[in-house]
């Protein structure tokens, strides 16, 4: 009798769905039945500071931004070869910063630095104020050249008293 084939290390898998699990892999065997499990390790929670602009809790947030990624407990998937598209053995460091690049943990923003409109993505740039760095949908900052609620109310005002209201 041919003993199977097993699998054991660590892996990025993909599965139909475009779904991925990403951890260390095991060949299991229930009776006639093979399933590989997928054992994904305790994530600590952790402070750092963005490299890179991010979208995050639907917002740009700039470079230099400290934020805490909440913790995630270890877990364990078992999943039938049928599911898989592909199976990719990788080293400890290449599946560990997969996952820590891949899932899907809460960030919580502790710090934005001043914005910068150069590092934000183009898209975001064009709706930033380039004197004082405020997003349209927040206005623009107290001193601003372009901030235009005190014209208007001098304005109103102005048009107020023209008309007699």
């Amino acid at each position: 009798m041919e003993t199977p084939a097993q699998f054991e290390g660590w892996a990025i898998i993909e599965l139909f769905g475009h779904n991925q699990e990403i951890g260390y892999v095991t060949t299991r065997y229930f009776g006639t039945a093979c399933l590989f499990q997928v054992d994904a390790p305790m994530l600590p929670e952790r402070y750092y500071t963005l490299e890179t602009p991010q979208y995050i809790a639907s917002q740009w947030m700039a470079s230099g931004t400290k934020v805490r990624k909440k913790a995630a407990a270890a877990r364990s998937r078992l999943l039938g070869p049928g599911s898989i598209y592909a199976l990719n053995p990788c080293t400890e460091e290449a599946a560990m910063l997969a996952i820590e690049r891949l899932s899907g943990r809460e960030i919580v923003v502790l710090e934005v630095p001043k914005k910068d409109v150069l590092e934000l993505p183009r898209a975001a740039q064009d709706r930033v104020c380039f004197e004082c760095g405020s997003t349209l949908e927040d206005g623009h900052e107290v001193g601003c050249s372009f901030d235009t609620e005190d014209e208007e109310e001098e304005t109103r005002g102005e048009s107020a008293r023209e008309y007699g209201i």
